[in-house]
């Protein structure tokens, strides 16, 4: 019993050193013949059909888009993926809500003096507008107003603009952008956090059970608001899309500071007087605004359509870990034509990130050697409407998502720099996966990676604005290719002549290593124990 005793032990012993000692190499020779059959002449074949007219832009919701979706599920069938879809389709199909601002929209100010009320009825495009993104129908609210500064909530800096007031079932009154604060390390105007980010003030109210937000124009800034909505009109006209959500929707209406200045009254202090008060104390002077009451009202035509996620399964051959499953995704979306009929070809958005996840496929498939864990290649809709196709799917996926080791996220890797691309994400939920990404990068000669965008307080925010987002709110980690924007992005000149294929191969081969690598690893990327150091902006192996 004693010799069994000490066997097991120390048996169980060694199996938790293996979890310990993790190593990121692998047997390139293995992965040869896979990589050998990544060509720029497929990815150019792929693209050019794409990017066509046929194709129309390819918006979601609109035919254009079905004929892409139906050529990528032709290129999984030619290689054999295993369709997961309904009836062994290689689609997923999805519900979206498609809605358009009507002309009913209202904002009123009530304020109770107490010998009776006063009602002041603003002037929409004048003195507001209203963002239709998210709304799933037409909403009417009645409700206190109060005033929140910024709305922020940022735990790692001790500041809170919620703490000292109650805003549920309230509407909250919010200032753009972020405190200017006399503090070197908290909101000192260097440049803004993401805390400035208006998604993520929208979270704030709703979690704090906000029923609207109001966010008012900045004073410090210099654009008029005449001029704001000039630069959003054309973003307001369009249909918007959401996913059937039974969860109440939180409305967003942007004002003028003299419409700010007229609802903050009661406070006997303008918006401007709230914000160098707040800025000058270093501390939030959220307040209740007594007596005040808004009512607004939001017109919202909507009906229903339908969309379609593109997935393909190659199954891994190990039976151990066989099950786990590596997620090769991209936006095969664009935003379709203009008033006047142009296409948007969207060559390199995201017809480029498209036609290296079916080359990458081609390549796991190919390859000599079977990979341990599985591929899962999803090419998704939606995107360019809020990713809502990867939040369908990671709503309903169609592989466990216990079993969903990583993401690789492809998304515009045609353009600019010819031989790096920026690596976004790789260490933020595993550092395993940071170093097998290297390790990928350092087997090839011609790439290297760039980290400049590789942070959560980025200007850009691009480690928010593609799909990979949705799989690292669920906690799996993820890598964002991505080459950067460009003159031609979301323009009709966005176009196939335009696109570096050789580049193009180049990023293909790093992401597929880099999926060997991660399939056929013995130990999945493991979680980040905790903050991770920044990494240099370049490497080059």
């Amino acid at each position: 019993m004693r010799i069994l005793t000490v066997t097991a032990f120390s048996f169980s012993f060694l199996l938790a050193q293996a979890e310990i000692y993790f190593s990121p190499s692998f047997d390139i020779e293995e992965a040869r013949s896979g990589m050998a059959s990544i060509s720029s002449g497929d990815l150019e074949a792929h693209l050019t059909f794409l990017a066509s007219d046929v194709t129309e832009g390819r918006a979601t919701g609109e035919p254009g888009l079905q004929i892409a979706a139906e050529y990528i599920a032709s290129q999984f069938r030619r290689l054999g993926l295993t369709p997961l879809g309904h009836n062994k389709s290689y689609f997923q199909r999805y519900e979206l809500l498609k809605t358009k601002l009507g002309e009913d929209n209202e904002l009123s100010l009530l304020v109770d003096h107490g010998s009776g009320s006063v009602r002041e009825k603003f002037q929409y495009k004048e003195d507001f507008f209203i963002s239709p993104r998210g709304l799933t129908g037409s909403i009417e609210i009645q409700a206190p107003v109060v005033f929140g500064g910024y709305g922020i909530t940022a735990k790692e800096f001790g500041y809170n603009d919620y703490s000292n007031i109650v805003v549920k079932n309230s509407i909250v009154l919010i200032i753009d952008g972020e405190p200017e604060l006399d503090n070197p390390n908290l909101f000192n105007g260097s440049k803004n956090t993401r805390y400035s980010d208006l998604r993520q003030k929208l979270d704030a109210a709703k979690s704090n059970g906000a029923t609207a937000i109001l966010v008012a124009s900045n004073p410090r800034s210099d654009e008029l608001f005449s001029d704001k909505f000039k630069r959003w009109k054309n973003w307001l006209r369009r249909e918007g899309m959401s996913l059937p959500s039974s969860a109440a929707t939180v409305p967003v209406f942007t004002i003028s500071e003299p419409t700010a200045d007229r609802i903050v009254a009661t406070s006997g202090k303008t918006l401007r007087d709230l914000q160098v008060e707040l800025e000058s104390e270093g501390t939030s002077n959220s307040q209740a605004l007594p007596g005040s009451y808004i009512k607004l009202n939001v017109d919202l035509e909507k009906k229903a359509i339908t969309s379609q996620n593109v997935v393909g399964y190659f199954p891994g051959s190990d039976p151990y870990i066989g099950q786990e499953t590596v997620v090769v995704s991209a936006h095969y979306d664009h935003v379709g034509k203009n008033s006047e009929g142009k296409i948007y070809y969207g060559a390199d958005d995201n017809g480029t990130g498209t036609s290296t996840l079916m080359e990458v496929a081609e390549a796991i498939v190919r390859n000599n050697v079977s990979p341990k864990r599985g591929f899962l290649f999803l090419a998704v809709s939606g995107e360019e409407r809020g990713l809502l196709g990867s939040k369908h799917y990671v709503s309903k996926p169609l592989i466990p998502l216990n079993n969903t080791v990583a993401d690789l996220n492809i998304d515009m890797v045609g353009r600019n720099a010819p031989d790096s691309v920026y690596i976004i994400g790789s260490n933020m939920i595993s550092r395993d996966l940071h170093e097998m990404s290297e390790y990928a990068a350092s087997r090839l000669d011609d790439i290297s990676l760039n980290y400049r965008y590789n942070s959560k307080d980025d200007p850009e925010r691009f480690y928010y604005r593609s799909d990979h987002y949705n799989f690292a709110q669920h906690g799996i980690p993820i890598i964002f290719y991505f080459a950067g924007v460009h003159e031609d992005y979301h323009k009709v000149t966005d176009t196939v002549d335009k696109i570096n294929f050789l580049k193009m191969a180049k990023v293909a081969r790093l992401v597929y290593l880099t999926g060997w690598s991660v399939a056929n690893n013995n130990t999945r990327p493991r979680k980040n124990a905790g903050q991770l150091p920044k990494l240099p902006d370049q490497i080059k192996y």
